[in-house]
Formats: structure tokens, C-alpha cells, sequence
């Protein structure tokens, strides 16, 4: 004999969790094409990063780890590894024209809550 089940309903929206940033959120969560795949973008990573740029930090954590701001909690934190970077490539004498074609500097900056524009515009700022 079957006998149906009465399914009970939630109370509370439950929270999901943004592909970049790792932030829980309720609204305004967006579902984005990604690559093969979809994903969900919370509202702040959505304002501020494009599609390109989405698809490229989704592909960098999902082939590397991490997350967008996973290392800093706090903007002095992220500024001092941008002066890092920049230090380094002044250093080594590295075109900094090319800093967004360097993988391994752009995933570190992005763990850092470094976005690719203030790390071109950062590193360019600084070694200059």
C-alpha cells in the first residue's frame, strides 16, 4: 500500500551562496551562464565585475581554489599585497603592461579582494 507523505513547507528563505565571493544572501542573487554551466552571483559581485570577468574568477577558484576577498578582511590588508605584487614586478623588472596575463599574480591579488582593475590600475600606479 502507498501511502503519500505530506511535505512540509520552510518557513525561511534559505540562504545561498555566491560562486565568487562565498557570501550568504537571500536577495537579489543573480543565476548566471558560466561557462558549461550556471551559477549564482550575489548582487554586490554582480555590480561589480562583468560577465567576462565572472567567468574568468569562477574558472581560476574552480581550477585553483579560493575565493574572491578569502585571504584580507580589510581594505589595508588588500592594499599592502597590491603593493606587493607591485614591488615584485618592479623588482624582477616585469612589464607591468601584461600584469592581467599573469595568472598566478591575478589569482593571489583576487584571493585578496583585488579586483583585475585595481590590480592593472594598482600595480601600474605603483611601479610607475
Amino acid at each position: 500500500m502507498i501511502v503519500s507523505e505530506h511535505t512540509k513547507k520552510k518557513s525561511t528563505l534559505s540562504h545561498i551562496k555566491c560562486v565568487l565571493c562565498r557570501s550568504d544572501s537571500r536577495l537579489g542573487v543573480k543565476i548566471k551562464k558560466i561557462g558549461n554551466a550556471f551559477g549564482t552571483v550575489c548582487e554586490e559581485c554582480t555590480k561589480t565585475f562583468n560577465d567576462e570577468e565572472i567567468e574568468l574568477m569562477h574558472n581560476m577558484f574552480s581550477a585553483f581554489g579560493g575565493y574572491f576577498g578569502k585571504m584580507s578582511n580589510s581594505k589595508e590588508l588588500s592594499y599592502s599585497k597590491l603593493e606587493e605584487i607591485a614591488k615584485s614586478y618592479k623588482e624582477q623588472n616585469k612589464n607591468s603592461n601584461n600584469i592581467e596575463n599573469d595568472i598566478k599574480t591575478l589569482h593571489s591579488a583576487l584571493l585578496y579582494g583585488i579586483s583585475c582593475q585595481q590590480l592593472v590600475r594598482g600595480v601600474k600606479l605603483l611601479v610607475d
